[in-house]
């Protein structure tokens, strides 16, 4: 699978790859590299650079040279085509190469200053990394923010400004929601003892974090959306299938990803909720 922004932003690059190691992988120290995986070894490496055959029948010409990430310690790890005249790309894992992840493992590669780095991650650690959320450390001051009154927000104001997204965006959206939670607008929200409306807490579907990514402004009421404290929890922290049907149903309530030119997949990746192949 292609880098999508997130981890475009985590490595530094815009050309890697990442998919699982499947415990059959890992057993025979060696991983078919497919679509974007093979791209990039063919475009790094050059296609007329890999040997074709077994790796012993020209061990020289196999051995490529990658960078480990995080350290970057110089490893060798061979790369074939197997077989003549078929496309099959072979990438030989190897502990004592320096390479060779755990079964179920993620394992990735990119291209960072003319170099081809490698590595691995758990699952979960690979997913931490790569969602936008976790990168979001204001929220919390964020959603404060919305449920005080203007007298408290310019108390605040005087000492120090540290709200990088307008609230009144925010409150605009929950007006025009009619003050419902927009995933389920049957569910029993509390009366907040501060602002005298139900509380709800806002949520930008495309994270505020990318702004840097697009021309256009991410804090708008278009990409905002009111939801409930269950469901604004949720689309955080929920497991996978259940965040992924969330966000599909968030999405396909206003043109959003058509208007920033994403689309679902870009989405689930920007949470690290993909199906990882």
């Amino acid at each position: 699978m292609q880098f999508g922004k997130a981890q475009e932003r985590e490595f530094g690059t815009v050309r890697g790859s990442y998919s699982v190691v499947t415990g059959r992988e890992n057993h025979d120290s060696q991983i078919t590299l497919t679509d974007y995986e093979a791209e990039l070894v063919l475009d790094h490496f050059g296609k007329a650079n890999i040997h074709i055959g077994d790796v012993k029948s020209n061990e020289k010409q196999s051995s490529k040279p990658f960078r480990l990430y995080p350290e970057g310690r110089r490893i060798f790890l061979n790369i074939v085509f197997p077989k003549p005249n078929k496309p099959e790309l072979r990438l030989y894992i190897s502990a004592r190469a320096g390479f060779k992840p755990n079964g179920e493992e993620i394992w990735f590669m990119f291209v960072k200053e003319s170099e081809l780095w490698i590595g691995a991650f758990p699952e979960e650690l690979w997913r931490s990394k790569s969602s936008e959320l976790k990168r979001d450390d204001h929220d919390d001051v964020y959603q404060e923010s919305l449920d005080e009154s203007d007298a408290i927000r310019v108390s605040k104001l005087k000492e120090r400004d540290i709200y990088v997204r307008d609230r009144n965006i925010a409150v605009k959206r929950m007006e025009l929601s009619s003050f419902t939670c927009e995933f389920d607008s049957t569910h029993e929200l509390f009366i907040s003892r501060y602002s005298k409306k139900p509380y709800l807490e806002a949520h930008h579907l495309i994270p505020i974090g990318l702004q840097n990514n697009f021309s256009m402004p991410l804090d708008t009421v278009h990409n905002v959306f009111c939801l409930c404290p269950y469901c604004h929890r949720a689309v955080h922290h929920a497991e996978k299938n259940v965040a992924r049907e969330m966000l599909k149903d968030l999405s396909g309530k206003r043109s959003v990803l058509h208007d920033f030119s994403l689309s679902i997949l870009d989405l689930f990746k920007l949470y690290a909720v993909e199906e990882i192949d």
